[in-house]
């Protein structure tokens, strides 16, 4: 019995140690913080997305302000001041009733169907810039000449390359820069007018070559 009982003895306090063994590791465990799960790649990749600030990309712009580098400061003066004897109520725009106050000026009465002609590539409202873009897009890559002849054709009602002698006169006195009489007596003697008309696209040859080329 005596044996028995000893053994039963040194199995209990075994028994008691394990279970004290466990109870202390349990607690060691539960005392110890608890690791970070790593994020899965995917999901790290998306809050790393979600942390950088988002960069909005600026909408397109329309090249509008680009026309200007077509031409140098002097030709933009010109062009400027273009406008603004066109502009006769100086509003800032140019339309039908600039363009007739211009006739109106010089005696002539204007044609509706005529300004009609003369706005029809232009936009409702034609400011500065627009003005500018309509020349910038139609001389883009052309010399001054061109530009020149153009000019002298937005008074050439019957587009034959010539003006009236007395109509030149007019505009000349009455628009924009106006010339005195003596300047015009000047000018009329290089003039190329013949039977009381203007030759304006020989008068452009004349300004940008020299009389003697044809």
């Amino acid at each position: 019995m005596g044996h028995k009982d000893e053994k039963k003895e040194k199995d209990e306090k075994k028994e008691k140690k394990e279970k004290k063994e466990k109870k202390e590791k349990k607690a060691e465990e539960e005392a110890a913080p608890t690791p970070a799960a790593e994020p899965a790649p995917a999901a790290a990749a998306e809050e790393a997305e979600e942390a950088e600030p988002e960069v909005k990309s600026e909408p397109k712009r329309k090249h509008v302000g680009n026309v200007f580098a077509l031409f140098n400061q002097s030709q933009i003066q010109e062009f400027k001041e273009a406008f603004t004897m066109i502009d006769q109520n100086r509003d800032g725009i140019i339309d039908a009733d600039d363009l007739a106050a211009i006739y109106q000026q010089i005696g002539r009465e204007a044609d509706p169907k005529v300004l009609k002609e003369m706005l029809k590539e232009c936009p409702d409202k034609l400011n500065f810039t627009h003005f500018l873009t309509l020349f910038g897009e139609k001389l883009h890559g052309t010399d001054s000449e061109t530009a020149l002849r153009d000019a002298f054709s937005m008074f050439d009602e019957e587009k034959k390359g010539k003006l009236h002698e007395e109509y030149f006169k007019e505009l000349l006195t009455n628009v924009g820069d106006q010339f005195s009489a003596a300047e015009i007596k000047q000018l009329w003697k290089e003039l190329p007018i013949e039977g009381g008309m203007l030759d304006h696209q020989k008068l452009v040859r004349i300004m940008k070559r020299g009389n003697d080329d044809e």
